[in-house]
């Protein structure tokens, strides 16, 4: 097996496969402290899943006495042991047609190292689909609002909802709910239910972006659903890396008339490498004329089409092989580069979240920033050459 350098830098944009924000698994608050904290540490271009490393006290705010590192030797050990109940996904890491389950665990290991103060720890394998390289059928958010929420369940009530934030409401079957939350042993009575899960996730959320109200929906005297309601995510308020701007290309779509929830399908080609960033330009300039000449109407649409079906790449190739004839190509067209953009994109975001998140000391923050900046550093000179 080809030994991994353990990632520690934090990416402030999280995003995992719908089938996950729907699986059944029930953790506790110091686990999905940990779950959302090796969430965090996946990259846009990771291909596998590396070890991952995060201090005690990034779970376990008090750290002060041995009880507490007793307390996460004893947490790693049923962390370890978790297991979720999820959809199976095609090939294509599409939804199957009929829908099937399979139970896996969640991780590959977690371990405590003696003496450094910090954990590591790897997802399994299986969970790749679910994780990495999503194309589609995946919801994004921003660890600076996860964050922001204490119990395991509030936690996962708002990524139920987050997954139809373009909606503003989704109404939840109460036995689902709780298999969700791996509680559907628990709370016989509604009156229960409401109070420790529904009421408390309602005022932990209403500190976030999305805060919710809700309706216990009868048949008879019976409870039998929930109908949460939220204000709809619009596409121009769609989810960005927190202290960042668009792109100089992102900014060009979106101001075509694409909207920025489109934006994450435009990405994943372009990570793909199923076209570059002089692709972008030559749609946009491509419409621009047609719109000017009358024979398209609706310029956003187009340029979506374009960049979401590619057919104007034969159109564009084309013109690049002509050019590569009298030219020798450039390094803007090697995906490699594309890449290391990528890489460098990402680095400089994890390190505006490090420069101002809360999870942070004064001297883990220095080591973490000092840590990317390198990264920064090494990518940049990467590209220089």
């Amino acid at each position: 097996m080809v030994e991994t350098t353990p990632t520690t830098a934090v990416n402030p944009l999280v995003v995992q496969h719908n089938a996950l924000v729907n699986a059944k698994f029930d953790l506790n608050t110091h686990e999905a402290r940990l779950f959302l904290a090796l969430l965090a540490r996946l990259q846009r271009t990771d291909t596998a899943f590396s070890k991952c490393q995060l201090l005690v006290r990034e779970i376990v705010p008090s750290t002060g006495s041995n009880n507490v590192y007793d307390q996460v030797r004893r947490m790693l050990k049923d962390f370890a042991s978790r297991t979720l109940t999820i959809e199976k996904l095609s090939s294509d890491g599409r939804p199957l047609k009929k829908p099937s389950f399979t139970v896996i665990p969640l991780l590959a290991y977690a371990t405590y190292l003696e003496g450094e103060g910090m954990i590591e720890a790897q997802f399994n394998d299986l969970l790749l689909p679910y994780l990495l390289e999503l194309r589609d059928n995946f919801t994004k958010a921003q660890l600076t609002e996860l964050l922001k929420l204490k119990s395991a369940n509030s936690y996962r009530i708002y990524w139920l909802l987050r997954e139809y934030a373009a909606f503003g409401k989704r109404t939840i079957r109460l036995d689902e709910l709780k298999a969700i939350l791996g509680l559907d042993q628990e709370y016989d009575r509604f009156n229960n239910f409401r109070a420790r899960i529904l009421d408390r996730a309602q005022a932990e959320l209403a500190a976030t972006d999305l805060p919710f109200t809700y309706e216990a929906i009868k048949q008879g005297r019976e409870v039998t659903e929930i109908k949460f309601s939220f204000k709809p995510v619009t596409p121009t308020q769609a989810i960005a890396a927190p202290g960042s701007n668009y792109s100089e290309w992102e900014a060009a779509v979106l101001a075509a008339g694409v909207s920025a929830a489109s934006l994450p399908l435009i990405q994943a080609r372009l990570a793909a490498g199923d076209y570059d960033l002089g692709y972008i330009r030559y749609v946009l300039d491509t419409v621009k004329g047609q719109v000017r000449t009358g024979k398209i109407k609706k310029e956003g649409g187009a340029v979506f089409k374009a960049l979401t079906d590619g057919y104007l790449l034969p159109d564009y190739q084309q013109k690049q092989t002509a050019v590569v004839s009298k030219k020798k190509p450039t390094a803007s067209t090697n995906p490699q580069r594309k890449k290391l953009l990528i890489e460098l994109e990402d680095a400089r975001n994890s390190l505006r979240f490090i420069q101002t998140a809360v999870i942070y000391t004064d001297e883990t923050r220095a080591v973490a920033a000092a840590e990317v900046q390198a990264k920064i550093d090494q990518l940049e000179k990467q590209l220089a050459s």
